[in-house]
C-alpha cells in the first residue's frame, strides 16, 4: 500500500517564481547560443553597476529603491554564464542611470523574484532589433551636409566613437532624425597565415583591449572550439577500431576477443572502461549513448566530487572523452542478449556480435515510477526519485515523498532527519498519488494530488515544490536470468570483497548490485574496482586478445586527420625527422593536406 508523506517545512515568501530567458543570440554582440538570464522589475531609479546579490533582504531593498532592475542568475562553473558576463556588463555601461544592474551566484546565494515573462522577452527583443543595424561613413557625412554642416570636420571620430545604434539614438534625440542605416550582415572572416604559411579563417582579436571578464569568455570560446575538433578526431578514430574489432570478431576460423567488454556506459561503465584502457586492455563498451540514469537527470549534480555544479548529461560526456583518449572503443548498440555458457563470451547487439574474453556488467537499475499524471512531464521540474541526489535544491521547502517502504523512509530522513516524530512531517495513511500537477504555465511542480484508498471520492491537493517518489528500483539484469546469481529481487550477486560474479571472469558493477547506496560516485567507484579486478584476471589466467594484434599486416598505420590540428611548423618537422626531402617531394603542395599526405605515405611505406 503506498502512502504519502508531506513536509510541513516553512519556506521563502517569495512573489513568483523566477525564470531563465533562453536568447539565441543577442545582437551586436557576437554572442551565439547563450542563455541569458535578464529579468526586469519595474520598483524608484537608481545607478546602474553591477552589484552582486547574495541575499533575499538585498534583493528586496534593491527593488524597493529603483525603477528598473535587471538581474543575471549566472554560474561559475556554467560556460555560457562566463561568456555573457563582458556583454552583460557593456549593457550596464550603456544604461547607466536608467537600469540598476546586479548579479546573483545560483550556486551560493538563493534570491527569488517575481517577473512577468512576455514583457521582459519583448523588451529584449526590442533592444536587440535596435542594435542589430550599421551606419555607412558615407550615410553620416549625407546626414551631417544637411543637419549641422559644422560637424563634418570631426565625422571620422564621430564614426569610430560610437556603435551603429548608439549613434542612431543620439543624433535622433538631438536632431530629431537620422541618419540612413541597413541591417547588420556577418562580417566575412579574414584569412591568417599560420607557421607553415598555410592559409586558415580566423577572427582579428585585440586581447591586449580586453579586461578580464573578456578575456574568460574569449577562453572559454577557444577552448570549446579546440574540444569540438578533438571530439571530432577521437570519434573517427573510435569507428575505424570499432569496425576493426567487429571484423576480427566475425572472421571465420580466427576470431580474436576483446579482452574486456563494458556492458553500460553510465559512471560504473565509464569508470571501468577508463581503468581498463589505461591498463592497456582495449576495452569495448557496448551500450546506448544515452549514458544511465546521470545522463537523464533534469538537474545539476551538485555532489559529485571535484565537480561543483554540472548536469548529468555532462559529466557522462567528460567520463566518454576520457575513456577514448586512452583507447576505449565504444559500440553505441543495446545489447540484445549476452552468452555466458561458453568461451570467449558472445555479447549481440542489431549491428555486431562481440566477442570478449571477459566482462563488466554496470547495467545498472531504473527507478520504479508511478505512472500518475504528470510524472514524466515533472521530471527534472521538481519530480525526482532521488532524495540524496535532489534534496538539497528543495531545502525549506515543501515537499512530498511517495512510498511506504524503507526507501521512502530512507528519503524523509535525508530531508527531516526524522519521521515519525519529527513535527514537519506529516504522514498521510492509506493514500495514494492521483497527479502531479504544474504552477500554471510552467512546468515546474506546484502541487500533488492525493487520492485515499479508503474513499476514492476523497482527494486533497497538497501544496508541493518537490516531490521524491521512492518506490524501490529494478535492476537491469534480464539479460543474465539463468546465467548468473541474483538476489530475489534481481541484483546481481558478487563475491565478498570483490567485484566477481558466479561466473568465471564476469564482474558486476554500480546500481546492478547496489541495492544499498545507489550514487554516481559509489556507482564509479565500484566500475574502478571491476576494472581492476578484471585485469588481474586477465593476467592470472594469460589471456591474449586484440591488445596483442599488429596493425594491419605489420605495417604502422596512418590516418590523415590524426594530423589535421598539427601547424605546417610540426609537420615540416615530423617528415625531416623521417628523412623526407618536403620540398622536394612535396613540390607543388599548396595545402596542408597534400603535405599530410605526403607524410602518411612514409608512415606506411
Amino acid at each position: 500500500m503506498a502512502s504519502l508523506i508531506s513536509s510541513k517545512w516553512s519556506f521563502w515568501p517569495a512573489r513568483g517564481v523566477s525564470h531563465r530567458i533562453p536568447l539565441s543570440r543577442l545582437a551586436a554582440h557576437g554572442a551565439r547560443m547563450l542563455r541569458v538570464s535578464l529579468l526586469f522589475v519595474f520598483a524608484a531609479l537608481g545607478a546602474a553597476e553591477v552589484e552582486e546579490v547574495t541575499n533575499q533582504a538585498q534583493f528586496q531593498k534593491i527593488l524597493a529603491n529603483n525603477a528598473a532592475v535587471a538581474v543575471d542568475f549566472y554560474s561559475t562553473t556554467c560556460g555560457p554564464c562566463i561568456m555573457i558576463a563582458p556583454k552583460y556588463k557593456e549593457l550596464s555601461k550603456e544604461y547607466d542611470g536608467k537600469v540598476k544592474f546586479i548579479k546573483v551566484n545560483v550556486q551560493t546565494a538563493y534570491v527569488g523574484i517575481q517577473i512577468r515573462m512576455r514583457q521582459a522577452v519583448a523588451m529584449i527583443a526590442r533592444k536587440a532589433e535596435a542594435m542589430d543595424i550599421e551606419v555607412s561613413l558615407g550615410a553620416l557625412e549625407a546626414f551631417y551636409q544637411k543637419y549641422d554642416p559644422s560637424k563634418l570636420d570631426g565625422i571620422d571620430e564621430i564614426y569610430e566613437k560610437y556603435p551603429a545604434y548608439k549613434l542612431v539614438q543620439i543624433l535622433k534625440k538631438k536632431y530629431g532624425a537620422a541618419p540612413e542605416f541597413t541591417k547588420k550582415t556577418p562580417a566575412k572572416p579574414k584569412k591568417v597565415e599560420d607557421e607553415g604559411g598555410a592559409s586558415s579563417k580566423a577572427k582579428e582579436i585585440d586581447i591586449k583591449k580586453m579586461d578580464l571578464e573578456d578575456l574568460k569568455a574569449e577562453i572559454y570560446r577557444r577552448e570549446s572550439a579546440t574540444e569540438e575538433k578533438e571530439m571530432e578526431l577521437m570519434v573517427k578514430k573510435n569507428e575505424r577500431r570499432r569496425e576493426k574489432i567487429i571484423e576480427r570478431c566475425a572472421a571465420e576460423g580466427g576470431a580474436v576477443p576483446v579482452k574486456l567488454a563494458v556492458v553500460g556506459a553510465g559512471p560504473a561503465g565509464m569508470t571501468a572502461a577508463i581503468y581498463a584502457a589505461r591498463a592497456g586492455l582495449k576495452p569495448v563498451v557496448v551500450a546506448p549513448s544515452m549514458g544511465g540514469q546521470l545522463m537523464s537527470k533534469g538537474v545539476n549534480v551538485e555532489n559529485y566530487p571535484g565537480i561543483f555544479e554540472a548536469s548529468g548529461g555532462d559529466i557522462v560526456r567528460l567520463m566518454k572523452k576520457q575513456a577514448m583518449r586512452f583507447a576505449a572503443t565504444f559500440e553505441e548498440e543495446a545489447a540484445l542478449s549476452v552468452d555466458l555458457s561458453s568461451r570467449p563470451f558472445k555479447i549481440t547487439t542489431n549491428n555486431s556480435v562481440i566477442l570478449a574474453q571477459s566482462i563488466v556488467i554496470a547495467t545498472g537499475a531504473d527507478s520504479r515510477w508511478l505512472g500518475v499524471p504528470g510524472e514524466d512531464d515533472l521530471k527534472g521540474g521538481g519530480v525526482s526519485s532521488c532524495a540524496t541526489c535532489d534534496g538539497f535544491l528543495y531545502s525549506g521547502k515543501p515537499v512530498v515523498v511517495v512510498g511506504g517502504g524503507d526507501t521512502a523512509m530512507e528519503d524523509a530522513l535525508v530531508l527531516a532527519n526524522a519521521v515519525l516524530s519529527n513535527p514537519k512531517i506529516t504522514v498521510m495513511w492509506n493514500s495514494t498519488v492521483a497527479e502531479f500537477k504544474a504552477v500554471e504555465g510552467s512546468n515546474v511542480l506546484g502541487s500533488v494530488a492525493v487520492r485515499s484508498t479508503t474513499d476514492e471520492t476523497n482527494v486533497t491537493e497538497i501544496p508541493a515544490e518537490a516531490a521524491f517518489v521512492a518506490i524501490g528500483h529494478i535492476p537491469n539484469t534480464q539479460l543474465f536470468n539463468g546465467q548468473l546469481e541474483m538476489t530475489e529481487n534481481g541484483y546481481l550477486i558478487t563475491k565478498p570483497a570483490s567485484t566477481k560474479c558466479s561466473v568465471d571472469g564476469v564482474f558486476a558493477a554500480g546500481d546492478v548490485a547496489d541495492w544499498v547506496y545507489r550514487q554516481a560516485v559509489t556507482s564509479a567507484g565500484s566500475g574502478s574496482s571491476a576494472a581492476l579486478d578484471a585485469e588481474r584476471w586477465l593476467s592470472e589466467h594469460m589471456v591474449g586478445g586484440d591488445a596483442d594484434e599488429p596493425e594491419e599486416d605489420g605495417k604502422e598505420a596512418c590516418h590523415p586527420e590524426d594530423y589535421e590540428s598539427w601547424t605546417m611548423k610540426q609537420i615540416r618537422k615530423e617528415l625531416q625527422e623521417r628523412g623526407v626531402n618536403a620540398a622536394e617531394e612535396c613540390r607543388g603542395c599548396m595545402e596542408k593536406s597534400q603535405f599530410i599526405e605526403v607524410l602518411c605515405r612514409h608512415i606506411q611505406a
